[in-house]
């Protein structure tokens, strides 16, 4: 029973209170998070179209998903297969000290076909399979001794998710006698409100998962030089974020007998260690359409244009917290929250532009730009609360605004065995007031291991630094007391963080008669 009024609770409290996290736009535990995240297509279609955009190109099995029509400038019908490795290291800066840490993940990139429809003229081509676009692994550690916060600052807010676990295990407490307000353990117990000795801190953030389509295309030369195509398919993936936080009396700070552990009346014990886990898990599935178009101005230039229409995403979430406290003599309390809701995000739609020079002396360039505006981004809760919904749209098109995403590849064929690639792209923070502009370095070969099959291989590296936020918590204006209870704003530790990603690819094509 006592779980299941935690759970009702905190639904109602989340629901209530989305925009008093809104001032952090890339905290993992809020929907705009996931809404613009769900929302993103990064570049790891497969080894070729990771270094060359398929804008007006044919590149790799996945530049459908730059533009259908380019499937219609394939020679040849294939078939593709593909496996990614993607290693994700950081290094962040939390209370002076810095820690690394990496996350692996090995995934399927791409699985499909494309097929030549037999014409009397021009060409027809049609295909299908799964490809691979986004991917979210990530990963945090923090350590050192905190003086000014504790995240049980956390807790004590009216609007926490943990407000009910924290308090029922003692990690938060009655902040004075007229029980009106609460406080963290750490600062109670004390001749002078809100007193803190300092904590030592460890934690560690893990966010893993991937976004990918299903997808069918279609493309044909409706006149003469002019490629047209579309695509339809079921754009779905999974996130989860799983955070386990402790906090340890290490210097034995904290040595009282305030705390009532027995419930005899009489206070026996202090405390020695709060441990916080909580995991937030996702999945979506949505509709996603794409058309576009290509012309050839001659045997070497071709220009290029794509639209992606708004999806409307369905976003299926769980959420599980616990929180365990221990105490110097032993005891230990511990209680959790549970629940699963579903939201829905309307993604913005994505304009592509781009050329390519094909075959020059045996080199190739293709380029390519993308408009995707995420402050259209929407969410809308499978619920009545349509003041929560506006406040955190809105919240939404303040904080997120429109980019313009930028590609480059170069490509040069040494005899029609062995083409060599490199690539560069840049996108833009999506955020107006954060800077976390990512910068993308590719480089890949395709070699021909017989009549029929081709290897093709590339890597990424990715690079960029942000301010991630470890927790929020709540900052008490203890100059009311004590006849009053004491004003609450809400801010975060942050923890700069220094990011490099790498992206392994390798692909089998292999001819289709």
């Amino acid at each position: 029973m006592k779980t299941l009024i935690s759970g009702l609770v905190f639904f109602t409290l989340w629901i209530m209170t989305i925009p008093l996290y809104a001032q952090h736009a890339n905290n993992p535990l809020l929907y705009s998070y996931q809404a613009v995240q769900f929302s993103d297509q990064q570049i790891s279609h497969d080894p070729v179209t990771l270094v060359m955009p398929g804008t007006a190109y044919a590149s790799g099995f996945g530049s459908f998903l730059d533009n259908p029509a380019s499937a219609a400038l394939f020679e040849n019908s294939f078939g593709s297969f593909g496996m990614a490795f993607r290693d994700n290291r950081e290094e962040s800066s939390f209370l002076g000290n810095r820690v690394q840490s990496d996350n692996g993940q090995i995934a399927l990139s791409n699985l499909g076909f494309l097929y030549h429809l037999p014409t009397s003229r021009g060409k027809m081509v049609m295909g299908a399979g799964y490809s691979q676009h986004s991917f979210y692994n990530r990963a945090l550690e923090i350590s050192g001794r905190n003086t000014e916060t504790t995240i049980t600052d956390e807790f004590k807010m009216p609007w926490s998710d943990y407000r009910e676990i924290g308090f029922s295990t003692y990690a938060t407490d009655y902040g004075d006698e007229f029980e009106d307000w609460d406080e963290s353990i750490f600062r109670v117990g004390f001749d002078q409100y809100g007193h803190y000795l300092g904590i030592h801190q460890e934690g560690e953030i893990l966010q893993h998962g991937f976004g990918g389509e299903f997808s069918g295309f279609f493309a044909t030369e409706f006149q003469r030089n002019l490629m047209v195509g579309i695509s339809v398919g079921i754009k779905s993936g999974r996130s989860a974020y799983d955070r386990t936080f402790l906090e340890i009396d290490r210097d034995g700070d904290y040595n009282s007998e305030f705390i009532d552990t027995n419930e005899d009346g009489e206070g026996n014990t202090d405390i020695d260690r709060i441990l916080l886990v909580d995991e937030v898990s996702s999945e979506f599935l949505a509709l996603q359409v794409r058309g576009g178009a290509i012309y050839r101005l001659n045997d070497h230039l071709n220009i290029g244009a794509s639209y992606t229409l708004p999806a409307r995403m369905t976003v299926d979430e769980t959420f599980d917290a616990r929180v365990a406290t221990t105490f110097d003599n032993g005891v230990s309390f511990e209680d959790d929250v549970r629940g699963e809701f579903t939201y829905r995000v309307h993604s913005p739609h994505r304009i592509g532009v781009g050329l390519s020079l094909t075959d020059i002396g045996g080199w190739t360039a293709s380029l390519g730009a993308e408009y995707a505006d995420y402050g259209k981004t929407a969410v809308e809760f499978d619920s009545d609360n349509f003041e929560a919904e506006r406040l955190e749209n809105d919240f939404i098109s303040d904080t997120y605004t429109d980019v313009w995403n930028l590609r480059a590849g170069l490509a040069y064929d040494l005899g029609g065995s062995v083409t060599l690639r490199g690539g560069y792209a840049h996108y833009p923070s999506r955020f107006r007031n954060l800077d976390l502009d990512k910068n993308h370095y590719s480089a890949g070969a395709g070699f021909k291991l017989n009549q029929n099959t081709r290897l093709e291989i590339a890597a990424q590296y990715t690079t960029w630094k942000e301010d991630a936020v470890v927790y929020n918590y709540g900052a008490y204006d203890y100059s009311s007391l004590p006849d009053a209870a004491p004003v609450i704003s809400e801010q975060s530790e942050l923890s700069l963080t220094d990011v490099a990603r790498l992206q392994l690819m390798a692909t089998l094509r292999f001819s289709l008669y």
